[in-house]
């Protein structure tokens, strides 16, 4: 498959069993939108355990063409996987979050980048929820994370709270408050610059099913100030 070549900035994604058949769709837009950007599709093994056996071949198409990365975890932390493994891997490097339940219509991930340039501490949104709680941004719209910006807090705190943050994976609100609690100031994008990012293809997803539990406040401020003390006591 494709390894990371020095692009400027990486488009990480993530998906599931109900979406698999139809990702390349998203692949392909991603691919021809938004030249000179790695693209990574991260999957769970627990969810496909025969890993790329049991993918579908309009998927492997890309990958046997060196069009992107999969980067394989094992548990399936469902949408909680979209950017946060991407990140740790790629410490260097600025991850931008896209969604596959999206056909993406123009490059969205330059001006994000472009802005960013100028702006390298700060997180740079498409979409932006000025919460009093927790300010967040739209992940499939497209949010760009500065380079391992929460350090292992968000991906620890995945891992030894999965259970918990899987009954309700709204990961908009869960990253709203990992942007508050590093001090991440956002800049969000002009909402009247007319561009239209994506064309919605979402039949199966988590908002349709209601799956999120809306609210800024949940239980992820809670289990966000845990690991903190874990990490506090060494």
């Amino acid at each position: 498959m494709k390894t990371y070549n020095g692009e400027k900035a990486i488009i990480s994604l993530t998906s599931w069993k109900a979406r698999i058949n139809t990702v390349s769709k998203t692949l392909f837009s991603l691919v021809r939108r938004c030249p000179g950007f790695h693209i990574v599709l991260v999957l769970s093994e627990e969810e496909f355990p025969k890993k790329e056996k049991e993918l579908p071949k309009s998927l492997m198409a890309f990958v046997n063409n060196n069009l992107i990365e999969i980067l394989w975890v094992y548990k399936n932390y469902k949408s909680f996987k979209k950017v946060l493994f991407t990140m740790d891997k790629y410490r260097d490097v600025p991850v931008i979050s896209a969604d596959d339940g999206c056909i993406y219509t123009t490059n969205f991930a330059e001006p994000l980048y472009q802005v960013w340039l100028k702006n390298k501490k700060c997180v740079v949104t498409t979409v932006f929820w000025n919460n009093d709680a927790a300010p967040g941004c739209g992940g499939g719209s497209g949010v760009l994370y500065p380079p391992f910006c929460f350090g292992l807090l968000g991906k620890v705190c995945v891992e030894e709270h999965w259970k918990i943050l899987n009954t309700n994976p709204n990961d908009d609100r869960f990253m709203a408050w990992l942007i508050k609690f590093a001090r991440i100031h956002i800049i969000p994008l002009d909402p009247h610059n007319g561009i239209r990012v994506f064309v919605n293809t979402d039949s199966s997803g988590l908002s349709v099913s209601r799956a999120y539990i809306r609210g800024s406040n949940w239980k992820f401020r809670e289990l966000i100030m845990d690991t903190i003390k874990k990490f506090k006591q060494g």
